[in-house]
């Protein structure tokens, strides 16, 4: 499956969610530096507003993923994201691909 099927949007220069594989109709998130709480529930209320609880697992404050690729067609990220705890999609984005 390719990321550009999931939806994928960035929301912050720094935080970009999509579709979890799944479950559809929750978004996962990702960013590249670290993040407290609040700063993520500001976007995430800003973007999607009060509702948005429902509808996307954050990220832990501290991790950070690395990203490389010029847009989601390409985008690779390390390590894998790890949405597990919230009984969500654990895997690898590699040069746009879901696996």
């Amino acid at each position: 499956m390719r990321l550009v099927e999931l939806e994928p949007r960035w929301i912050h220069p720094n935080l970009f969610v999509f579709r979890c594989p799944h479950c559809p109709e929750v978004l996962l998130s990702c960013k590249n530096i670290a993040m407290s709480w609040n700063e993520q529930y500001d976007i995430f209320e800003r973007v999607f507003g009060e509702h948005w609880p429902m509808l996307i697992v954050p990220c832990k404050d501290e991790t950070a993923w690395t990203f490389s690729g010029t847009d989601f067609n390409t985008l690779s990220v390390s390590p894998s994201l790890n949405a597990n705890a919230s009984g969500h999609w654990h895997g690898f984005i590699s040069n746009g691909e879901i696996a």
